[in-house]
């Protein structure tokens, strides 16, 4: 039940879109438990941002929520993977993407609380 939300500056052409998409969806199984089949993404591009106290037009946040804690090796790897995405498929260098976990003990899902 992750939701991985991709915010960034840039504005992205459909297929940059479908490639972020596809290579996060591929790089969730890296978080035990977790598939493709039960991701939720988000991808909003042409955000303003701010960074290093200015408006920048290539930078990007995503943020990663899940169910329950994953161990701090696979948040890593993960983190390691999405950053490789976003500068393979976007052209947003590393130094210019950050990236968050948030860890929940209850997800709702399919109309109950887990």
């Amino acid at each position: 039940m992750p939701f991985i939300e991709v915010k960034t500056a840039k504005k992205l052409k459909s297929d940059a879109k479908l490639a972020i998409k596809e290579g996060i969806g591929a790089s969730i199984s890296l978080l035990p438990g977790k598939a493709e089949e039960k991701l939720m993404m988000s991808i909003q591009d042409a955000q303003p941002l701010y960074f290093r106290g200015e408006e920048r037009d290539n930078c990007a946040f995503v943020e990663v929520r899940i169910k329950d804690k994953a161990a701090l090796e696979d948040k890593a790897n993960l983190t390691v993977a999405i950053y490789d995405v976003l500068e393979q498929k976007a052209g947003i260098a590393k130094d210019d993407v950050y990236l968050c976990f948030m860890e929940f003990d209850n997800w709702g899902s399919r109309g109950v609380l887990k």
